[in-house]
């Protein structure tokens, strides 16, 4: 990873994760939504919330899990419900933002 890297740029050209999207590079749309999940010793449990990729540093991510719409859920292995959700009500438009919004 480079210094100045996004966590967005890390997984979609590092990692080859391109589930996650940029749209608009200023963290509004919501297209490089992933889930972080990291470990607060005071509270004793595994805290998790949403961070925009495209804004995000990638070495902020240094000692987290990172959770990207790949792993959510899929075809293969299965929808996960909300995946399942959204497609049974046709929640999705042009789907470019759909995978941000599950997550």
């Amino acid at each position: 990873a480079r210094p100045a890297q996004t966590l967005l740029s890390y997984l979609r050209d590092v990692l080859g994760l391109t589930g996650t999207k940029l749209g608009c590079a200023e963290g509004g749309c919501g297209a490089c939504t992933v889930m972080i999940s990291r470990w607060d010793s005071a509270q004793q449990k595994v805290l998790h919330y949403s961070a925009n990729a495209c804004l995000m540093p990638v070495l902020a991510a240094d000692s987290t899990h990172v959770t990207t719409i790949e792993g959510i859920g899929s075809v293969r292995g299965g929808l996960h419900p909300l995946q399942s959700a959204m497609v049974d009500m046709h929640g999705s438009q042009c789907g470019f933002c759909t995978p941000g919004i599950i997550v």
